[in-house]
């Protein structure tokens, strides 16, 4: 037997008599009586061991006291408990994150829960513990069942048979935690954030998902699943169900295996008897059955999203799961010698034999690991509204419920391991029980997400790629597990020996402007690794333009007035590392020079011109932030067809925040959305029409899975003054879905001021279904590319080679009327805001934005009044006289409070003015 294999062995065994557990505790004992199974969730309550000093052996005693305990309620890490009840309150405003002390996190924790049991004569008792953070010895009833050599590990799945040590009536069990580390020296494979934010005080230690006890009979069913053999047109698909049997006696059992699958309009039927020798474990494979015309399912974009149940059972035991019809395939784009700059080309999906560019964010988990199913479908529907179409997992999976939303909603997830902890240490170092870890924890998410229609790939190494022996452990478990979909060797442009190239760079992580995303030529190609060469060739498995400005509304929530001047003081205005350090950031470093807004700051301030406040500040990052995250996805969608170097993937670094922050986010923790959400929004339409930075042309895009035909293109130059400079109208030839094609080379009208606006409208038998304005300059961005290629912190200038938009600084005022109507839609309720820009000469209203508000009598009431969450059919609109847009807001009955809904709108030459919103 391999060593991967022993350690395998080793913690999945079913342990008679010393075992592994998690439960609940509480002064109320959790009933399991009449032999139910289920999670530990109720009753757990938590204690330094500074305070309780008593060993396991006796803290573990069924009617230990607990007085003063904390109760907690559910499985969570420390700081959730301590939050929970009561601890520290404002967490997260200002620096009081900083002011919990750390040292009481520095001795060992306890986890205790009392359980009531009735189990059934000839029922066998076990406890599954799905993870600890990021160790922990576990006793039950006075019993030592693991030592934290075992049980160590997020995503370990570790079950033990209890039955000997549980009496009938009150049982106690007690974890006995380490504070979770995962440094190369001495730590464990576990949960991190890197420099996403600042470490959480108690360094992410405890509980994320609940343990279970299992009460079964005779026999346990585990790890059912379904193989699907696809036919290439999905005309059919041969389905096969396996399950593994467990005999849990000292007798052979002969048992009837019956599997289900079912679906409205499809029940099948397969069963086989089988015998499983005494204390033994069985795989068994149930005959293929062919499925004619499956239900397939696809991201949102591209199609539905059926899913099928399965059922297994055997002896009274079962287990069940969904799953769905699709096939996913990779493969690493064509080279054109001499002319492609990744030696091996570059990683490309296809759902059920369509490609498509994946367009996503990277996952952050809240700070504490506290989950929330209804703001996790609120955070799943913002997705959708910017119409991206995935989500990078890098390690910290969520719990199952994240990954059942997304295959419901169609939208994708793309997990893999942790880079820049122990998870990337060389495996050479690692000790065997980390060895055993690793294998663990790999066959159980392998287990876990194979049959989840999102999960479309798994990365088997972030920032490095495995060495050879990590690979064969991780290659080993996902090999045992079943895993159909493609395995990737790293993020970065590196290769592994067994899955070879990854096809997939990073970076990078700071300012450049809109033309450097477009720019996918010769120039990149400096280092040969591409790691920040972020523009758009390849797939981009992490990079953004940097930081991200809140909205005022979002800023107030966690920031004070002296906080606040921190972002726009313009001693931030000289370059990369200027300004003051910013608490609501990762703290700072050279590499990405994020936590101090010098290297964003400086292009805004050198091209949109001056701001001398906190409002002023506002329309110009709001502008700023609208403007390069538009640029940053469209490049990547208007370089997809590159013969040579085509664009396939991008995933910006990072979605959302684990805390209300300043850094890599495209909306805020409190859901509120500032520009670069609506200009991710804006790039990512169904279908859209789009300016090139690159050579000046236009380009349209179809995301929809249906061929768009009878298309028009309108394109008109317009003065900073509102003077029509130049206008051109083109038929746009049929699009195939997920295409792009360039429909106009337009030239820029001589004598346009040196800031003007480009209008782009594509309509659809005489109707809109695009509308994209941009503000551009005469005078061009220079990146100096010898200074900026292969630098996580963004874009270096040449001396002076700052675009011109400072003409937005003379914007005439503009005349803007709105009108709103607000009616029920079920639990929802849904305002139509009607914006008209009225001036009397050719002003335009620049970046207008509304926002909905709890009011009364037409005004907002005083203090925090925004809605949240809310989607936008669109905002930050850009009209001319006699222009109006339409556009609709969808938010929860219940934000509202009781209160009346009122419209606000603003913009940047357009005062605040409210209107009812009834």
């Amino acid at each position: 037997m391999s060593p991967s294999r022993r350690y395998l062995a080793f913690f999945t065994a079913v342990v008679t008599g010393a075992a592994l557990l998690a439960g609940s505790a509480g002064a109320a004992e959790e009933d399991f009586g009449g032999g139910r199974s289920g999670d530990l969730v109720h009753g757990w309550r938590i204690q330094s061991s500074a305070v309780a000093t008593d060993s396991g052996a006796v803290v573990s005693q069924p009617g230990y006291p607990t007085a003063g305990w904390l109760p907690i309620s559910q499985p969570e890490t420390l700081m959730a408990g301590l939050l929970e009840n009561g601890r520290f309150p404002d967490i997260f405003q200002s620096n009081n994150l900083s002011k919990v002390p750390a040292d009481q996190f520095k001795v060992n924790w306890w986890y205790r829960d009392d359980l009531w049991l009735r189990p059934r004569p000839g029922q066998h008792q076990f406890l599954v513990m799905n993870g600890v953070l990021g160790r922990a010895n576990l006793w039950v009833n006075g019993t030592k069942v693991a030592d934290q050599a075992q049980l160590q590990g997020a995503y370990s799945r570790l079950e033990y048979d209890i039955t000997p040590l549980l009496k009938d009536g009150s049982n106690a069990i007690a974890l006995d935690v380490f504070r979770n580390d995962t440094t190369e020296k001495s730590g464990q494979l576990s949960v991190d954030m890197v420099d996403w934010n600042p470490k959480a005080p108690d360094n992410w230690t405890g509980l994320q998902f609940a343990p279970q006890l299992r009460q079964d009979g005779a026999v346990s069913v585990r790890n059912a699943h379904v193989l699907q053999n696809n036919a290439s047109d999905l005309s059919s698909s041969e389905l096969t169900v396996k399950a593994d049997v467990r005999n849990n006696t000292g007798t052979p059992q002969t048992v009837d295996v019956n599997g289900t699958i079912t679906r409205q309009g499809t029940f099948i039927d397969v069963h086989q008897r089988v015998t499983v020798p005494a204390n033994a474990t069985k795989t068994v494979s149930l005959a293929p059955t062919k499925l004619r015309h499956p239900a397939v399912w696809w991201p949102y974009q591209m199609g539905d999203q059926p899913m099928y149940h399965l059922d297994v059972r055997a002896a009274g035991d079962q287990q069940s799961e969904d799953f769905a019809i699709r096939t996913v395939t990779s493969t690493l784009t064509p080279v054109t010698p001499g002319q492609t700059h990744g030696q091996s080309g570059y990683r490309q999906y296809s759902i059920n034999g369509v490609p498509f560019v994946v367009r996503g964010g990277g996952w952050s988990q809240d700070m504490f690991l506290r989950y929330s199913a209804q703001n996790i479908h609120d955070q799943l529907s913002y997705i959708k509204n910017m119409g991206l179409n995935s989500i990078r997992f890098e390690g910290n999976l969520p719990p199952d419920d994240m990954f059942r939303q997304m295959d419901r909603m169609g939208v994708l997830a793309m997990p893999g391991w942790q880079c820049c902890n122990k998870w990337e240490q060389p495996s050479s170092r690692w000790s065997d029980d980390i060895k055993a870890s690793a294998a663990n924890q790999a066959r159980n998410v392998a287990q876990w997400l194979r049959d989840h229609p999102s999960v479309f790939t798994f990365y088997q190494g972030s920032d490095n790629e495995p060495d050879p022996a990590k690979e064969a452990i991780f290659l080993a478990e996902f090999k045992a597990a079943n895993w159909s979909t493609p395995q990737v060797s790293s993020a970065e442009y590196k290769s592994s020996a067994q899955l070879g190239p990854s096809g997939a760079k990073e970076g990078p992580y700071n300012y450049a402007p809109p033309n450097y995303w477009w720019n996918n030529g010769p120039v990149m190609n400096e280092g040969g690794d591409f790691t920040n060469a972020g523009g758009a060739f390849g797939y981009d498995t992490e990079s953004s333009p940097g930081n991200t400005i809140p909205t005022v509304d979002s800023l107030n929530r966690f920031l004070t007035p002296a906080d606040q001047n921190q972002i726009w003081d313009v001693t931030s205005t000289n370059g990369k590392g200027t300004g003051p350090n910013i608490f609501h950031t990762s703290g700072y470093n050279d590499y990405t020079a994020i936590a101090r807004l010098g290297r964003y700051n400086t292009p805004l301030w050198n091209r949109y011109g001056h701001w001398t406040d906190m409002a002023s500040y506002q329309r110009i990052a709001q502008a700023g932030g609208y403007e390069v995250t538009r640029a940053q996805f469209e490049a990547y969608l208007g370089h997809a067809k590159d013969p040579v170097n085509p664009s396939t993937g991008l995933i910006y670094w990072q979605m959302n925040k684990a805390w209300p922050s300043l850094q890599w986010e495209l909306y805020g923790y409190d859901l509120d959305q500032p520009g670069v959400f609506f200009g991710a929004k804006q790039a990512n339409e169904p279908v859209h029409i789009m300016y090139a930075y690159d050579d000046g042309s236009i380009k349209v895009t179809n995301l929809t899975n249906q061929r768009q035909s009878d298309l028009r293109a309108s394109v008109q130059f317009v003065d900073v003054n509102g003077t029509v400079r130049g206008s051109q109208q083109v038929a746009v030839p049929t699009l195939s879905t997920q295409d792009v094609q360039t429909v106009l080379r337009p030239a820029v009208p001589a004598g346009i001021s040196s800031t003007y606006f480009l209008k782009l409208t594509l309509s659809q038998g005489g109707h809109e279904v695009s509308r994209n304005v941009y503000w551009l300059s005469t005078k061009a961005d220079q990146v100096d590319y010898a200074r900026t290629i292969g630098e996580g912190s963004g874009a270096e200038f040449v001396p002076g080679g700052y675009a011109d938009l400072t003409g937005l600084q003379s914007l005439a005022p503009a005349r803007i009327q709105t009108a709103a109507h607000t009616q029920r839609d079920g639990d929802d309720l849904v305002t139509t805001v009607t914006v008209r820009n009225v001036s009397d000469r050719p002003t335009v209203g620049f970046m207008l934005r509304a926002d909905v508000r709890r009011g009364a009598n037409g005004r907002p009431l005083p203090g925090d009044n925004q809605v949240l969450p809310i989607l936008w059919s669109q905002n930050d609109l850009t009209l001319w006289p006699g222009e109006s847009q339409t556009i609709t807001a969808r938010y929860h009955g219940s934000a509202l409070k009781g209160a009346r809904p009122v419209v606000t709108l603003s913009g940047w030459n357009v005062g605040q003015q409210a209107l009812s919103g009834d």
